[in-house]
């Protein structure tokens, strides 16, 4: 059997490719399987009907965003949602070396209290989580947005200031780096070129039609090349890639501590061979789905609670 592209596809109907990967993430189209990040439809798929395609509206959010978008309002701290918000955040931190636990960011997520610990915490530590949540929080109010020097900036902002960096002048919320190296002796892009080489991959990005995780890992690995900031970079760059899944209508991922060092050698190795990189996605991409099928049973299972049911 034949395989076209979300491309190919779209152009055959005559509809945008948004909607064309909205409708297999939908499982509307039949036949139609996801393979090495990318989806692949059969030739002679039947056309969805025209009273379908009009009930899906081309500017109506992707599913997941949307569901997301809802719990958050909702402030549903038993749902997909926060298990989103907690474990990016958690993910996310610990490969920046901050030491909080798993429960710890749980809990300032819930009840904005520090859980207590046996051993010593940064104060920077609780500032940097607490402001990482509210940077995915940002992210879900403009998700649909697109990338520009103006967002990812007011996401560092977001996520730096009030840190301990910040007070002693290491680090400037939203502010592109002076400097030119740092440990390790790594020679950076000269500062004076930051501006510039973003505008160039921002516009190489978003002026492709048809976007699949691949383009967004490249995005990621050549925004990290950048290294556009005295610090948060990695964290910055990785909101970037949940933020753009869920605009695109890709399965999101969380790249936890198990795949860390792959992850970071998957970045190193990318221009050279991408199948490390690739395949370590492609498992968080299973994990988050697998989070989403525990989610509908979770939320099923609550309908049979007696009325009077409450939760501690």
């Amino acid at each position: 059997m034949k395989y076209l592209s979300t491309r190919e596809m779209a152009e055959k109907w005559g509809v945008s490719i948004t909607l064309i990967k909205r409708l297999c993430n939908q499982d509307r189209i039949p036949g139609a399987v996801y393979r090495e990040g990318v989806w692949r439809i059969p030739e002679d798929a039947v056309r969805v009907s025209r009273t379908d395609l009009e009930h899906t509206s081309e500017v109506e959010l992707p599913e997941l965003a949307k569901k997301l978008q809802n719990q958050k309002k909702k402030r549903n701290f038993h749902g997909l949602y926060d298990f989103t918000v907690i474990d990016l955040t958690y993910s996310s931190s610990r490969m920046a070396s901050v030491r909080l636990t798993r429960q710890q960011v749980e809990t300032i997520f819930k009840k904005g209290k520090v859980r207590e610990s046996f051993e010593p915490f940064k104060v920077s530590d609780v500032i940097e989580v607490l402001n990482h949540i509210h940077c995915v929080d940002y992210i879900l109010d403009h998700v649909m947005e697109p990338l520009t020097q103006k967002f990812i900036r007011k996401l560092h902002h977001l996520l730096m200031t009030g840190t301990v960096d910040e007070y002693r002048e290491q680090v400037r919320p939203g502010e592109y780096r002076t400097v030119t190296s740092r440990p390790r002796d790594r020679q950076l892009l000269h500062p004076d070129k930051i501006h510039s080489s973003l505008a160039e991959l921002i516009a190489g990005y978003e002026k492709q039609s048809d976007i699949e995780h691949n383009h967004i890992l490249d995005f990621h690995v050549r925004f990290e090349e950048i290294f556009p900031f005295e610090d948060g970079n990695g964290r910055i760059g990785r909101l970037i890639l949940f933020k753009e899944c869920l605009r695109h209508g890709i399965m999101p991922f969380i790249i936890d501590d198990k795949r860390r060092s792959r992850y970071l050698r998957g970045i190193k190795e990318w221009h050279t061979d991408r199948y490390e990189l690739v395949d370590v996605v492609m498992e968080a991409q299973d994990r988050f789905e697998a989070q989403i099928e525990l989610q509908k049973l979770y939320a099923h299972s609550r309908l049979y609670l007696p009325t009077d049911y409450k939760e501690d």
